[in-house]
């Protein structure tokens, strides 16, 4: 892949509870196709909304993918701790945000856990400045790339992006990334701040064939 993707979905956010109560309808009919939801972090934290969006973005006709945000705590009690709360079975996509320091090793840990769990790889959450080098594991992995070009303003994929992002060591230069998270400051109607708002690289039906497994 040379510059930027020829084809992009601007239809996914990731929420957690600090967003508030959302209409998930109002985000359908804006175009949101697919929310990544916050489901635990560390090894007991539960995010209180999790249920409750899960469901009601399902029923409004979205895809949803659970996450685990990772702490520097023990990967593997964070990681049966995750696929406990998300109910992961086979087929399910999952994400691991990792923005704490904590050594790769204990994404890839946790993640192996996700995979025994699904039979896939999980998404990986992480930019340019946290991975020094490659990794085999996370190389292989989905990437949702943090990376905003413009800053905490918000707009959208088109008027803020107008410049390949920074990449993590190890991507395939064919498809360094599945995900870009473009900005922090995103707009949605249902939502009543801002709001991550992502890109899918591909169509709506490449989208809903990933997610299915």
């Amino acid at each position: 892949m040379s510059g930027l993707p020829g084809l992009v979905l601007d239809g996914v956010i990731d929420v957690s509870h600090h967003n508030g109560r959302i209409d998930w309808a109002r985000a359908a009919a804006a175009g949101i196709a697919l929310a990544f939801v916050k489901a635990s972090e560390g090894a007991r934290f539960v995010d209180p909304a999790f249920a409750e969006n899960r469901a009601a973005a399902v029923a409004a006709g979205l895809r949803v993918v659970p996450y685990h945000f990772i702490d520097p705590g023990d990967p593997v009690a964070q990681a049966r701790h995750f696929v406990a709360v998300a109910a992961l079975a086979p087929g399910c996509a999952a994400m691991l945000d990792w923005e704490t320091r904590c050594p790769a090793a204990s994404l890839v840990t946790i993640g192996g856990y996700v995979r025994e769990a699904t039979g896939r790889d999980p998404v990986g959450y992480y930019g340019a400045g946290q991975l020094v080098a490659a990794d085999p594991t996370l190389s292989r992995w989905p990437l949702m790339l943090p990376e905003y070009p413009r800053g905490e303003r918000p707009g959208d994929y088109s008027t803020l992006v107008t410049a390949p992002p920074r990449l993590p060591p190890g991507r395939d230069p064919g498809r360094p990334y599945d995900f870009h998270q473009y900005t922090p400051a995103g707009r949605v109607p249902g939502i009543a701040g801002p709001v991550d708002r992502s890109v899918w690289v591909g169509t709506a039906d490449q989208l809903h064939k990933w997610h299915g497994g």
